[in-house]
């Protein structure tokens, strides 16, 4: 279920039946001359949308820009550097409303700059808060009182924020962790096998190998079969722990 698409009384069932919310978090930020701008939220994205297919929850829009420092390009080559300061207030106000709503479970799947990035610390910074808002409703010392007690007995994991990897689990043929680099071997083969006509993969020959940046060259090395692999292996860990956790 998609959460733009729902009726009013979609929504209130979905709450009632304590479906759990996910949504996207990437950037607008170069990614070579090969692979489209929009390559992290892309990712992203399409986990989501494939998690719905699989196992009852709702989804809500991506959240399309964030801060990225320009580190990898400008404006002219369609990088979108948003102020961090302006992205956790429009973050917060945003989870602030999913949770007046009702939605008891928030997922955010945040691919850029990994868990410990500007992105994610902001998001994770706004979850604290809106915890700690909530939280204070409760008077002084309800830490005393039994889990089973408190309003909200999952206060501490309600909105939780992870990468698209987070619930991978070791697998059977001993491959090791999945790797991702910016704008490289492996995101280039997600996006891919997610989109192949944004990507253009002659259009690398148009830098000399020599300029290259140094997460660049191994671009050459993507499959999209392997990044379909990959992409399956993560769909199914966020399957799993929506699956397990609920309400």
């Amino acid at each position: 279920m998609y959460l733009t698409r729902m009726r009013p009384e979609q929504v209130r069932e979905a709450v009632s039946s304590g479906l759990p919310l996910i949504m996207a978090s990437g950037v607008v930020e170069y990614h070579g001359p090969h692979s489209p701008v929009g390559t992290d939220v892309m990712i992203a994205e399409h986990l989501c949308m494939e998690v719905e297919k699989r196992t009852p929850c709702v989804v809500a829009p991506p959240i399309s820009f964030g801060p990225t420092t320009s580190w990898a390009a400008g404006p002219l080559d369609g990088e979108i550097d948003f102020d961090p300061a302006h992205f956790y207030g429009y973050v917060l106000e945003l989870l602030r409303r999913l949770r007046m709503i009702g939605f008891k479970r928030i997922y955010i799947v945040q691919h850029h700059q990994g868990l410990e990035g500007l992105q994610a610390l902001s998001l994770r910074r706004a979850a604290a808060e809106l915890m700690r808002e909530e939280a204070l409703t409760w008077g002084h010392g309800w830490g005393r009182k039994r889990t089973e007690e408190l309003p909200n007995p999952r206060i501490f994991s309600t909105i939780q924020v992870g990468s698209i990897d987070t619930y991978l689990q070791a697998l059977p043929d001993d491959t090791g962790p999945m790797p991702i680099g910016h704008a490289g071997k492996v995101e280039t083969q997600l996006i891919q096998h997610i989109d192949p006509a944004t990507v253009r993969m002659d259009a690398l020959k148009s830098i000399e190998r020599a300029r290259l940046p140094e997460w660049l060259p191994d671009a050459e090395e993507a499959d999209a079969a392997e990044g379909a692999y990959w992409l399956d292996r993560c769909i199914e860990g966020w399957v799993r722990t929506l699956n397990e956790n609920q309400a």
